[in-house]
């Protein structure tokens, strides 16, 4: 299924077919692909937070998951981190830039929300950010 929402973001969900053993084992649940524009900055100071990964519990969850958040390519010169924060009773991944980027570039960051029950990963939810950064300040 393919929804489009008011932040241009095309989210994939995973739909197993009867008896698809294959399907069900793979920990994917959604992928899911956005676009953001930076501008260079040339003051840069403090990390800025450019994009924000809300992380909802599976509806069949009976054992609180860990929500592990990751960068798993595309982090040019470790331009990039992320952090974990709890927000209204929420789980957020908060993606900061950290280090200045001079454009014009193009950087898909892919990004990963691992839903961990004793350690080992329940589900996962893939995103992937095509990054255009403007070789403008503004």
């Amino acid at each position: 299924r393919v929804r489009v929402d008011r932040t241009e973001t095309i989210r994939c969900i995973k739909s197993c077919r009867l008896n698809d053993v294959n399907c069900v084992l793979d920990p994917i649940h959604t992928v899911s692909y956005t676009v953001i524009s930076l501008p260079t900055f040339r003051e840069f100071n403090t990390p800025e937070e450019i994009i924000f990964l809300r992380a909802m519990s599976p509806a069949h969850a009976t054992i609180q998951s860990d929500i592990v958040f990751d960068i798993t390519e595309g982090n040019v010169r470790n331009s990039f981190d992320i952090i974990k924060r709890f927000e209204r009773g929420m789980t957020v991944g908060v993606v900061r830039q950290v280090k200045p980027i001079v454009g014009p570039l193009h950087v898909v960051l892919k990004l990963a929300m691992n839903y961990v029950i004793r350690g080992v990963v329940s589900h996962r939810n893939l995103v992937n950010v095509h990054i255009y950064v403007s070789e403008y300040w503004f």
